[in-house]
């Protein structure tokens, strides 16, 4: 949370730089790849407070979605509360240059096993496909369905199965400008 307050403090600067007094010596690219930077900021404080993690390492970007925030209950059917998010999160990704989409989805260990790959999957095509429809500026958008493998928490917990219980959207960016 501070990386992102620092990242739009130091933008903000260098915006009113851009925007202000002549005399300020930043060439047009970089009042462009600065605006560029600001709005990459602004859209991941809106996929935050959407109740989406933003998770940068080196290319790569993983956007985690809770599932029963963007699904009901033991189903695939989106939740309709949450297009506005999703909207915000394929304006997000096409603000990189990318190739492929995975997203993937994952469940807790509570019920049959492949039940549970089964409704992942579905979830996870149901958010590729959302995308696809909006047009995400990306060859390649695949969905793949892990079940219970893979638990990020303890399912022996209520509050870790619901953490285990989501979608992971990964993709690389090619533009390394960030």
């Amino acid at each position: 949370m501070l990386k992102i307050f620092i990242c739009c403090l130091m933008a903000l600067f260098a915006l009113a730089a851009c925007s202000s007094k002549p005399t300020q010596k930043l060439s047009p690219e970089a009042c462009a790849a600065l605006k560029r930077e600001q709005r990459i900021s602004d859209t991941e404080k809106k996929l935050q407070e959407g109740g989406v993690s933003v998770i940068h390492s080196g290319q790569q970007t993983l956007l985690v979605l809770p599932a029963d925030k963007f699904f009901f209950m033991d189903s695939s059917h989106l939740n309709g509360d949450n297009y506005a998010t999703l909207n915000i999160l394929s304006d997000y990704i096409s603000l990189f240059d990318v190739e492929t989409v995975k997203v993937g989805g994952y469940s807790d260990n509570c019920g049959n096993s492949l039940r549970a790959v089964a409704l992942s999957r579905q979830q996870a095509q149901n958010i590729a496909d959302y995308l696809k429809n909006q047009e995400v500026k990306a060859p390649i958008i695949y969905a793949i369905g892990y079940g219970c493998t893979f638990p990020i928490a303890d399912n022996q917990r209520a509050d870790g199965r619901a953490m285990n219980r989501r979608i992971q959207i990964t993709f690389y960016r090619l533009d390394v400008k960030r």
